[in-house]
């Protein structure tokens, strides 16, 4: 290990992994999770609104699949780009412009005047939700201290789920407003994105980024501006570094098994979180609950009370721990779910809601795991692989969910569900490494 950190004249300096927490690490993850309220907003907005244009669209289920699935299938794609650039050409010109490329399509949503056209516009946004998602990880892991990454981090999962809830809550008290209700719910996510746009001009590039590429001057420029002139710049491992466009060392040793981990694990999250999340209204009433926007509105505030209990636990827990116990929790849940067709609608909801707790809290691993799993210079490219390899399952859980329910009921798609959580739990417990507190080289 070589610290290139050191000042000319040798002085001892604090070493950039145990810089004292300031007001500059704060921000960093507050325009993070700036970004990622706009991406859960984005998301969980098309829950109602795709409820309420169903009828003025004329939405078959087809269609309904479709426009669900867009975004996610826009975020594969768009992550993989935006992986490719970060670690090519720095975090900051992604993480900056990326946002207004996001705030503008999510404002042209309200123009939608077809299926098609609303698919059109889900799958821009989809895009920009990629490349944010990307470098949001990328970025606050990197300027996070070590002892503090699992709580700045899972601070983006709060942000996630802060937005998916108002946007549920938005949706939930528009949808009696009128026939363009649905366009004005989904014209609303243009607003934290725009705000956050503006939070995030005067953010600076990834010190760690900088080094690892060799631009100490600049480098150290930003640490002592932003950080402390008494900080050296980040530890730079030489004999480890690999070179940055080797995509392909992702699935070769040793990286291959975390770059399986972090594929397997964020999928088989997103997969039931995603699906039911996405049609939760009308899966509550497949299963006969009498109340289905308010078990709805349940099931989202459970999700927020989760994922702020997630950021206090995150860094107490082993992460393999977390992994492997939320696996087994969410599959006994679906079994539940699955196996008690004459449960009462109150029962139902609330092991909807115990589903979102456990869901919810282990969901803060999606920021958390993925950056501690690659170095840095394939961080934002691991990143990418992790995110796109998990939409494609989000994606095609999304679009088959209203199909399969139709053609073989809803049992049959729990109970996929809860085949996919067990078999994770397994993997996880064989091959997840543990990185809690690893310093990021």
């Amino acid at each position: 290990m070589h610290n290139v950190g050191n000042n000319p004249e040798g002085t001892r300096m604090t070493p950039f992994e145990d810089a004292p927490f300031t007001a500059f690490h704060r921000r960093i993850a507050v325009t993070g999770a700036g970004g990622m309220l706009s991406d859960g907003y984005s998301l969980g907005i098309i829950s109602i609104a795709l409820t309420l244009a169903k009828g003025p669209l004329g939405i078959t289920s087809w269609w309904l699949g479709a426009v669900g699935t867009a975004s996610l299938v826009g975020l594969f794609f768009g992550s993989l780009v935006a992986g490719a650039l970060s670690d090519r050409f720095g975090r900051r010109p992604v993480f900056i412009w990326g946002m207004l490329f996001f705030t503008v399509v999510a404002a042209f949503q309200f123009c939608s005047a077809s299926s098609s056209q609303l698919f059109g516009w889900r799958l821009l946004l989809g895009l920009a939700l990629g490349a944010d998602y990307v470098t949001c990880g990328a970025m606050v892991a990197e300027f996070s201290p070590p002892r503090k990454r699992g709580l700045l981090l899972s601070i983006l999962s709060v942000g996630w789920t802060v937005g998916y809830v108002s946007a549920f809550i938005v949706g939930y008290l528009l949808r009696n407003s009128g026939p363009n209700a649905w366009r004005v719910a989904l014209l609303t996510s243009a607003v934290p994105s725009l705000i956050t746009f503006l939070l995030r001009l005067k953010i600076p590039e990834s010190p760690v980024w900088l080094t690892r590429m060799g631009h100490l001057d600049k480098a150290r420029g930003i640490v002592a501006k932003y950080i402390g002139s008494e900080i050296a710049l980040p530890v730079v491992n030489t004999v480890a570094k690999i070179k940055a466009g080797s995509l392909a060392t992702l699935f070769k040793s040793p990286l291959y098994r975390n770059t399986i981990i972090g594929c397997l694990f964020f999928t088989a999250q997103v997969i039931p979180g995603f699906a039911l999340g996405t049609f939760l209204p009308l899966v509550l009433q497949t299963l006969h609950v009498s109340d289905a926007f308010t078990g709805a509105l349940i099931y989202n505030m459970v999700l927020l009370v989760g994922v702020v209990l997630g950021m206090f636990v995150c860094d107490l827990i082993p992460r393999r721990t977390l992994l492997i116990q939320s696996f087994v929790l969410v599959a006994i849940f679906l079994a539940v779910l699955t196996f008690w067709r004459a449960a009462p609608s109150l029962v139902t909801v609330l092991i909807f809601a115990a589903l979102a707790l456990v869901l919810s809290i282990s969901g803060v691993l999606q920021m958390v795991y993925p950056p501690e799993l690659f170095p840095t210079e394939l961080r934002a490219r691991g990143i990418s692989v992790v995110i796109a390899c998990s939409r494609i399952g989000a994606a095609v859980g999304t679009f088959f969910l209203p199909v399969v329910v139709d053609r073989f009921g809803i049992y049959a798609a729990l109970g996929a569900f809860m085949a996919i959580s067990i078999f994770a739990a397994i993997i996880c417990k064989l091959w997840a490494p543990e990185t809690l507190h690893v310093s990021l080289t």
